[in-house]
C-alpha cells in the first residue's frame, strides 16, 4: 500500500490545502479561566527540536488543570513494527489516500472537542489546517499565514513556546465568552 500513498501525494496535498476553504464546527467559547481542553497542532517534520519544548508547556498547562492534547506531523510513513503507544505524533497512513482522516492520533484528534485548537505551524501540503478545520473547537489560534478559519492568529517567536503561551494566554483572557 505505501505505492498508493507515493502516488497519492500530490492530489492529498492539494486535499489539505483545501482546509481553508471549510466551513468549521464552532463550539462555545467559555473563556480562558473555564478552557479545560487544549489541542496543540504542529510540524514535527520540520521542527523536529520542538517536541521537548512543547511537551515542557503541556507539563505546564497540566499543572493548570488542564487536558492538553499535543499532536505533530511526521510527513513519513509509521515504521513497521514499531509501537508508538502514547506518542503524539501523526503519520502519512493515519489518513486515507485521498486526504481524510482515517486512523491513529489524525482521527482520535479530530473527534476530539476543544476549548482551544492552537495550529503553530502552518505550511502547505501538511494536514494541519485540515485537522484543525474538522476539529470542533471554542476557538481556533493559527501560528501564520491568512486568518482563514483561525478566531486570532499569533505567531510563536523560534522555539520559546514558553513565552508564545504565556502571552497568548494575556490575549485570552480578554475574549469574552459567548453565550
Amino acid at each position: 500500500m505505501d505505492w498508493l500513498y507515493r502516488i497519492s501525494a500530490g492530489y492529498r496535498a492539494r486535499q489539505w490545502n483545501k482546509a481553508a476553504q471549510r466551513s468549521v464546527a464552532h463550539l462555545p467559547w467559555k473563556g480562558w479561566a473555564h478552557a479545560r481542553r487544549i489541542g496543540i497542532l504542529f510540524d514535527a517534520h520540520a521542527h523536529r527540536s520542538d517536541l521537548e519544548a512543547l511537551r515542557a508547556v503541556v507539563a505546564q498547562m497540566k499543572a493548570q488543570q488542564r487536558a492538553v492534547t499535543l499532536c505533530g506531523w511526521t510527513g513519513q510513513m509509521r515504521p513497521k513494527n514499531v509501537l508508538y503507544n502514547g506518542r503524539q505524533l501523526i503519520f502519512i497512513d493515519d489518513f486515507t489516500w485521498q486526504g481524510q482522516p482515517e486512523s491513529g492520533n489524525a482521527l482520535e484528534f479530530m473527534q476530539t472537542e476543544f476549548d482551544v485548537l492552537i495550529c503553530l505551524h502552518r505550511s502547505p501540503g501538511t494536514p494541519l489546517d485540515e485537522l484543525a478545520s474538522r476539529s470542533p473547537a471554542g476557538l481556533r489560534i493559527g501560528g501564520a499565514g491568512n486568518q482563514d478559519f483561525y478566531d486570532l492568529c499569533m505567531l510563536p517567536e523560534g522555539s520559546d513556546y514558553q513565552t508564545y503561551v504565556d502571552s497568548l494566554s494575556a490575549w485570552l483572557t480578554k475574549i469574552a465568552p459567548t453565550t
